[in-house]
């Protein structure tokens, strides 16, 4: 006789769970970053989902805004640098 037990068929514990994700595609965009990562980087993430993957809706003024966060971010890092 088979030993049961509480859990279902689907469910299933992983030893690390933040390292599991359930993708959807048709569903979810999914962009990825380290959890170190910078401002910018995060903002390019985006924007790569954003460019390479199809909406239902209008995102160009979120990618014009990601855009510009990017622009002045890296322009503040450099003028951040010149006055060292």
């Amino acid at each position: 006789m088979r030993k049961t037990t509480s859990s279902s068929n689907t469910e299933h514990e992983f030893t690390d769970t933040n390292r599991h994700l359930v993708e959807v595609p048709d569903t979810f965009a999914i962009a990825r970053w380290r959890r170190d990562a910078d401002v910018v980087t995060i903002a390019r993430c985006i924007l790569g989902t954003l460019k390479y993957e199809p909406h239902a809706s209008d995102t160009t003024a979120l990618r014009d805004a990601l855009e510009d966060l990017i622009e002045h971010e890296i322009t503040r890092e450099i003028e951040k640098h010149r006055a060292r």
